[in-house]
């Protein structure tokens, strides 16, 4: 672990607040290197940012006969080294060194999320929902969903997320509520909870702090298909239905033609069909498998990560609810424009 006072030497670090500081400083390990070893090649695609803390180095690229020299505890050793992707230059340690390495996204993410909770200037200090509270705030730009958008998109979505206090029984929405939030738990624990035909109420999941809930209606356009009942007190965050479908539905689904979806498929992409099982017996897609939308959440832990999946169903909907659904848990996935009609041309 590296101490905040010397972490704050550091650029962007030491435009950071104390709090932000401490927490980066205690997920930060020192490194050491004998003389001639190499610290970190040419054209390594690693996404580390380098930091040179104690002792010599030089920097050398196959692009250029110029040779330059760092040395910790120089102005020049207070910016990382040999920065980009892959990287531009060969370090290699001229005496016994020590460094120390920060993901580049992450530490990206963190200046911008640090500077967003001390400079927002719509909120006074007793409004300010994220004001003192910046580690939950990187938790939750962590998730596989918010990790995806823009530096840009990012602030915007922060912007507009409302904090919602909740105490224990409280009902967040009822089954057959109209769909008006997004909602993300920043504290508490909730159940998710549906009523069948016959008036027998199922539990169906338990949500607890970074979990997300509520985006099927706001997709689908449909009611609510299940109640949300806080089991303590708790507080969550919401996004109003025209934000979400501005700032997150819109940027984070993706949708394939045909011909594109076909090119996926030969290049070992999935296709999946999100219709009933009834509707698939009725006329299935060649090559296809069905997964309900229904059973997504359930089947998301079978399915490989690695593959790209292209999602159909009658007209589109349905499946652009289960790509933010897989979305969310980071996979790959596309959603094939003309629903149905349009796979079984491919």
């Amino acid at each position: 672990m590296i101490d905040v006072e010397t972490l704050r030497n550091y650029v962007p670090m030491d435009t950071l607040t104390e709090e932000t500081l401490d927490r980066l400083a205690r997920r930060v390990d020192i490194e050491e290197f004998p003389m001639g070893a190499a610290i970190c090649k040419e054209g390594d695609t690693d996404n580390d940012s380098i930091y040179l803390l104690e002792g010599g180095v030089e920097m050398i690229s196959r692009s250029s006969t110029m040779k330059r020299l760092f040395q910790g505890g120089t102005p020049d050793a207070n910016f990382a080294l040999a920065q980009g992707r892959p990287r531009p230059a060969t370090i290699t340690a001229t005496t016994k060194v020590k460094i120390f390495r920060v993901d580049t996204s992450k530490l990206d993410r963190v200046v911008l999320l640090d500077g967003f909770t001390t400079t927002v200037p719509m909120f006074s200090d007793e409004e300010n929902p994220f004001k003192g509270d910046t580690e939950w705030l990187e938790e939750m730009t962590e998730s596989k969903i918010l990790k995806r958008l823009s530096k840009e998109k990012l602030p915007a979505l922060l912007m507009k997320l409302e904090a919602m206090p909740v105490k224990r029984g409280n009902v967040v929405f009822k089954q057959g509520d109209r769909g008006d939030y997004y909602y993300i738990v920043k504290s508490g624990r909730f159940t998710i909870s549906r009523k069948d035909t016959q008036g027998k109420v199922q539990i169906l999941d338990e949500l607890r702090k970074g979990s997300v809930f509520g985006e099927e209606s706001l997709i689908s356009g449909k009611t609510r298909n299940a109640s949300v009942v806080a089991m303590g007190d708790g507080t969550l965050m919401r996004l109003a239905k025209a934000d979400f479908q501005d700032l997150l539905k819109q940027p984070l689904l993706s949708y394939v033609t045909p011909e594109e979806a076909q090119r996926m498929i030969s290049s070992g992409a999935k296709l999946v069909d999100v219709r009933s099982p009834q509707e698939f017996r009725t006329g299935s897609v060649w090559q296809s498998a069905n997964i309900p939308l229904a059973d997504i959440r359930k089947q998301m832990d079978s399915l490989d990560s690695d593959v790209s999946y292209v999602l159909c169903c009658k007209l589109g909907m349905h499946s652009e609810v289960a790509a933010f659904l897989m979305s969310q848990r980071g996979f790959h996935v596309y959603v094939l424009k003309g629903g149905i009609d349009a796979a079984r041309k491919l």
